[in-house]
């Protein structure tokens, strides 16, 4: 499955999975509703409903962050994104 987003004048554009980490285009292991239900609504996976398990760097990298969709749409405002909020946080390989 592609991930897509509709913009503001309603183009669809489709996204490919990056993984901000390793620049890996795998996305074959996904998840959804993994654990937030168990977070701190401080904890930056609260908000997400979706992630990717890298097989290349073995990461869970965030649908929103691999796919660039919502606010972050480059491939380079994900990667500050993980650097700075996610990539210190280890919550690796939840699903198998």
């Amino acid at each position: 499955m592609t991930t897509y987003h509709k913009d503001d004048k309603g183009i669809i554009h489709f996204q490919l999975f990056i993984c901000p980490e390793c620049g890996c285009k795998n996305d074959k292991i996904r998840g959804y509703e993994f654990f937030a239900k168990d977070l701190k609504p401080s904890d930056p996976w609260s908000q997400e409903f979706e992630f990717i398990n890298c097989p290349k760097c073995v990461r869970s990298i965030p649908g929103s962050l691999g796919y660039r969709y919502g606010k972050t749409k480059t491939h380079d405002k994900a990667k500050k994104k993980w650097n700075d909020k996610f990539k210190n946080l280890f919550r690796e390989y939840l699903v198998k």
